[in-house]
């Protein structure tokens, strides 16, 4: 299944060049592809990807711009700007951004990557992009009472971010962790519960409890 939208107009190939890149760079991370295993994956020849794209830190780079701007849109659409402030404008971003990377397996791994080994200078372009984009929205819902108040929004950010990925990459462990004491798996709705809840002031965290039930033990028959 592709992840990327097609945006050439010819057909030269490139769409299915850049789905192969992320695959490939998914799998093993920039240092580790090769032109070669993502000719091989794309069904062209080696020289077709020099030609179009030079080289592999091109790819790398355009697969990169291509993830992070399907990823802006994406959250883009889920802010209403009448919301701007809101308890729910706030949640409504953060559970796009849960769905953006439960849709988008091999993106997250991309952006997995990203972190572990990947040009610096790149890294830094698109982290610098992302938080201009989300943390304003926090602050917002900061300084009108509905997120904690005693942690930058920057962190609160992090925080609810790096938890995101982790319920998503780390399922196996995480699923694990809860049986230790009976708990059953999280589902999506109940992580974004459990997360928003550790940021929202009382009066704008979960009221359904969900994901106090979800931690709870199952009770012995």
């Amino acid at each position: 299944m592709t992840e990327l939208r097609k945006v050439y107009t010819t057909v030269d190939a490139r769409d299915r060049i850049v789905e192969a890149a992320l695959t490939v760079f998914a799998q093993r991370g920039f240092d580790g592809a090769t032109t070669r295993e993502i000719a091989k994956e794309a069904g062209v020849s080696s020289a077709l990807i020099h030609h179009h794209f030079k080289d592999k830190d091109g790819l790398w780079r355009l697969v990169g711009e291509r993830i992070s701007a399907e990823f802006v849109e994406t959250i883009k659409a889920s802010m209403d700007p009448g919301l701007r402030g809101s308890a729910e404008g706030a949640r409504q971003m953060v559970a796009a951004y849960l769905s953006y990377w439960r849709a988008h397996p091999r993106a997250l791994r991309f952006q997995l990557w990203r972190v572990l080994g990947a040009p610096a200078d790149e890294r830094e372009e698109r982290s610098r992009q992302l938080n201009q984009l989300f943390v304003p929205e926090i602050q917002a819902a900061q300084d009108a009472g509905h997120v904690r108040r005693d942690m930058p929004a920057g962190l609160l950010m992090v925080t609810m971010g790096g938890l995101i990925q982790y319920f998503l990459h780390s399922d196996v462990e995480t699923h694990h962790a809860l049986a230790v004491t009976g708990a059953a798996p999280m589902t999506d709705a109940e992580v974004l519960d459990y997360v928003w809840g550790l940021v929202a002031t009382p009066a704008s965290a979960p009221a359904s409890g969900a994901a106090k039930k979800t931690r709870a033990p199952a009770k012995a028959k």
